[in-house]
């Protein structure tokens, strides 16, 4: 099957490396998949997933003169298409500021559409029900191709023209049970057929590790956002060295708490314990997993205080997949996972 994969940045930028692994099986399994990222960084991701994933996709920017020109021209000879896209904006996105995020995609969506019509792929899977979808959307509707969505957690609650979406599309994957519920809750009784619950893939080692560190070794990865919960960490950290606990901690990844966070290290004299690492590609961190240096994985998600919480957090999965054990909380689609003991579970 020629798939044509919709990501918003991924392999460019930082984020989403958790959705190579399922490109790449895919094209282990036969099919031809490639990736076509809705608003590109400047630069690929760091690691060799990225390095390797940009073989196999078409970097089109969010905005340039020819992309415009382009759709200018699709939307002077489909006058009917474009009518009907702009009014299915308008009336199922709910509010002003996603009607603007969503008609900032459209001449990609309309350029999207030509270049697999173009080349000749024969279905359309967007990753994330945001605006990634809205240009799959778009795309689907020119081409005539078939598509489908992958929908997360934060973006099932902004509701981004589900039901417009969903009425169109083939299926919608939803990573979780509570997704799953979630979306059937926003999108009419006669759609929930095709809400499909197809949890994330992780690529399994050849080799569990076990453990066998000098010092017992914590690791917590995720973005630096309040839903991640890394103050809670850093606090129990402060429990552990009080105690006399021998042990070192590392946050891997970056975000908008980085600031905060290095404060509250210092502020708690943690500094010859925790270290933020900073952001490291994704086949390094598994590398760490597969060394044995990670004695336990920690992902102290927490509820927001606007209502965020998470899905299932790939992070959890590839650390258990290698044989770590995992802490986490009784928040979002957590215990869907770690239910049955597979994991330690504590509130938040």
């Amino acid at each position: 099957m020629r798939i044509a994969y919709v990501t918003a940045q991924t392999p460019y930028g930082p984020g989403e490396s958790f959705i190579l692994p399922e490109v790449m099986e895919l094209r282990n399994q036969g099919h031809e998949v490639v990736i076509f990222p809705l608003r590109p960084a400047s630069e690929l991701g760091k690691g060799k997933e990225c390095a390797d994933a940009s073989q196999y996709t078409v970097r089109i920017p969010l905005f340039s003169f020819g992309v415009l020109l382009r759709a200018l021209r699709i939307v002077v000879l489909c006058p009917r298409l474009a009518v009907r896209v702009f009014i299915d904006i308008i009336k199922g996105s709910g509010s002003m500021k996603k009607i603007l995020k969503n008609l900032v995609v459209v001449p990609k969506g309309f350029v999207l559409g030509e270049e697999v019509k173009k080349i000749g792929f024969s279905h359309i899977h967007a990753h994330w029900a945001s605006t990634p979808s809205t240009a799959a959307y778009i795309a689907s509707l020119y081409s005539g191709l078939s598509w489908s969505l992958t929908a997360h957690r934060w973006d099932i609650k902004e509701d981004n023209m589900l039901e417009t979406k969903i009425r169109s599309s083939e299926f919608v994957r939803a990573i979780s049970v509570n997704g799953a519920n979630e979306i059937k809750s926003k999108i009419s009784k006669t759609l929930w057929h095709k809400v499909k619950v197809i949890h994330m893939g992780v690529r399994l080692p050849l080799n569990e590790c076990t453990p066998e560190q000098d010092v017992f070794t914590i690791a917590s990865v995720g973005n630096l956002i309040p839903v991640k919960g890394h103050r809670f960490l850093l606090e129990a950290c402060l429990l552990l060295k009080q105690r006399g606990k021998i042990f070192k901690c590392f946050l891997i990844g970056d975000g908008p708490l980085k600031q905060e966070l290095l404060e509250m290290i210092h502020k708690l004299d943690l500094d010859d314990v925790v270290t933020l690492c900073g952001r490291l590609p994704h086949d390094k961190v598994l590398g760490m997993y597969q060394d044995c240096c990670v004695s336990v994985l920690v992902h102290p998600s927490i509820v927001t205080e606007d209502g965020e919480r998470e899905g299932i957090p790939v992070a959890l999965m590839e650390a258990m997949a290698a044989g770590i054990p995992v802490v986490s909380t009784i928040t979002g689609d957590i215990p869907e996972l770690l239910e049955g003991g597979a994991g330690i579970l504590v509130p938040p």
